[in-house]
């Protein structure tokens, strides 16, 4: 019960109305999903190659760094990263809740057609012999 209430609240929030747009719903959450992923992969490169030019550059002769502005741009660029794992946590338990509120109207959708299904043959299923429903 708890399921289609949280499922009747996701569809609510989201507006959504139909089937094809609970699906519309879904695969745009997982396109922005894996978007933040390769963001934050990009940030985690982008961290290193910092770091490395920062080094190469600012490595003298007398091997001495100037950390203060070198740590302020590694916490600059950690923070981006951060948010950005935060954003994946949040896009991913949204899909996740999605795929929860797909699964079950496709539950409802394939139960409710199996019982016009055997209305049809008058509340008898047919079955071949390697056990499989006809329709």
């Amino acid at each position: 019960m708890k399921l289609y209430a949280k499922a009747f609240n996701f569809l609510q929030d989201k507006n959504i109305t139909s089937l094809l747009q609970l699906q519309e719903v879904v695969s745009e959450m997982k396109k922005r999903s894996r978007n933040t992923n390769g963001e934050i992969k990009q940030t985690e490169l982008t961290l290193y190659q910092t770091a490395e030019r920062y080094l190469k550059e600012h490595l003298g002769k007398d091997n001495v760094l100037k950390l203060k502005a070198w740590k302020t741009e590694v916490s600059d660029l950690s923070e981006k990263k951060r948010r950005l794992y935060e954003d994946l946590q949040t896009l991913r338990a949204e899909v996740q809740e999605a795929e929860a509120v797909r699964s079950a109207w496709n539950r409802r959708y394939s139960r409710s057609s199996a019982k016009k299904r055997r209305k049809a043959n008058g509340g008898i299923w047919n079955c071949d012999c390697a056990g499989k429903m006809l329709q």
